[in-house]
């Protein structure tokens, strides 16, 4: 009996800690430099404990420990966070020609998940121009209407509640929604790429509805552009094994390229027709 006790208490320990980390986390991706003092009386614990929390979270590369307290581990992908129609005109040129690239990964007939960002808005233009034809669900509205507006695509916008900044549909209806569905393949953006932890997002919402696509599709894949590689955010949507395909605009590091080799996952870059002559192209499996 005392050992079962024992064991419970370790176990709301540890879920107090994951909790704890994850506040420390999401006040860390706003981009704010945190002191050691205040971090303790908003979360309610001792210094030592935040200390200790601190120092465990840089050792997971999520953050970066200063002199009295924490800042970002990098640049934090503060867009993400902003409206989609604010986020479209943001590297507008790499986004695009990363959904230029993707259009490589789609076939005739396919049953697809098009999820909800800018990107996946520009990819929706890309494919009612020259996308084959496709059964598409989506909880992104802007997805929705460019494509059911050609005769290609037979399209279904997922039921929930309209989140008027970045015009997707979410909430329980959604994911209901989700559970009877399954995917030849789903896409998503992210906010950024780590090649430790894998595709990152700025909240729980963005890595629930990714974690129920990879159940439900048999591939998974990511539109991103390169400079994603090179920014950090908050939240785990999916780790890198468990990621099919990531399209993007331009050949990442070497060591980038490396890691996503090992991981199984198929890099796909614009055609040289498509791309800048002076950027290198490439599409690896």
């Amino acid at each position: 009996m005392e050992n079962r006790g024992n064991s419970n208490t370790e176990k709301g320990g540890s879920r107090l800690g994951a909790a704890r980390h994850q506040r420390i986390l999401e006040l860390i991706g706003r981009g704010e430099i945190l002191a050691v003092v205040d971090l303790a009386d908003r979360l309610g614990v001792s210094q030592e404990t935040i200390r200790r929390d601190i120092r465990g979270l840089e050792e997971a590369g999520m953050l970066r420990r200063i002199h009295g307290g924490a800042a970002p581990s990098g640049p934090i992908d503060t867009a993400a966070r902003r409206p989609v129609v604010e986020r479209l005109s943001l590297d507008r040129e790499a986004k695009a020609m990363a959904a230029v690239a993707a259009l490589q990964i789609f076939d005739e007939n396919m049953n697809i998940f098009i999820g909800g960002s800018s990107t996946m808005s520009l990819l929706a233009n890309e494919l009612a121009v020259r996308g084959p034809s496709m059964s598409v669900t989506t909880n992104m509205i802007d997805v929705a209407s460019v494509l059911a507006a050609t005769e290609r695509f037979k399209v279904m916008l997922v039921a929930g509640t309209l989140n008027p900044a970045t015009r997707t549909v979410n909430g329980p209806e959604m994911f209901r929604t989700l559970e009877t569905r399954v995917f030849d393949m789903a896409v998503c953006g992210t906010s950024a790429i780590d090649l430790k932890h894998g595709f990152l997002g700025p909240t729980e919402t963005h890595a629930a509805i990714t974690s129920a696509l990879r159940e439900r599709s048999k591939r998974l894949a990511f539109v991103a552009d390169v400079s994603k590689f090179s920014r950090v955010d908050t939240h785990i949507v999916q780790p890198l094994e468990g990621a099919d395909i990531l399209a993007t605009d331009a050949l990442p590091s070497e060591g980038a390229v490396s890691v996503l080799r090992e991981r199984g996952i198929e890099l796909v870059l614009p055609p040289p027709s498509e791309h800048d002559s002076s950027k290198a192209t490439e599409h690896e499996t």
